[in-house]
């Protein structure tokens, strides 16, 4: 795609004939609020560890599949594992290890109540 300015992304649809953007105030769910504080936590002035640029350029790379299939805060948390990974902070198989146990943890509690 083109605008003149040069080629546009899958990502870039400023312009684009889209119909009416509904104007509704959603809540935020749990899980967003808490992609929106690690965000913020990971790009803060102090440490400085995953920018916003970072982030942004993490689910521009992903693909149009994949980036029209998640939502945008799954995208954020998709771009901010990536990124992390790709710095080597965490491994691949440390986050795997860390969600199997958050899978019991969390199966653990639904079965107590």
């Amino acid at each position: 795609m083109q605008d003149g300015k040069g080629p546009k992304g899958y990502h870039d649809v400023g312009g684009d004939a889209a119909g009416e953007i509904p104007m509704v105030e959603l809540p935020w769910l749990h899980w967003e609020k808490q992609v929106e504080a690690i965000r913020g936590l990971l790009g803060d002035g102090t440490r400085r560890i995953v920018s916003l640029d970072e982030v942004r350029r993490g689910f521009e790379s992903f693909g149009v599949e994949k980036y029209n299939t998640l939502s945008f805060y799954r995208r954020r948390l998709e771009a901010m594992t990536d990124i992390l990974i790709e710095k080597g902070i965490v491994s691949r198989t440390e986050l795997d290890r860390a969600i199997e146990a958050g899978k019991v943890r969390w199966s653990d509690l639904d079965e107590k109540l």
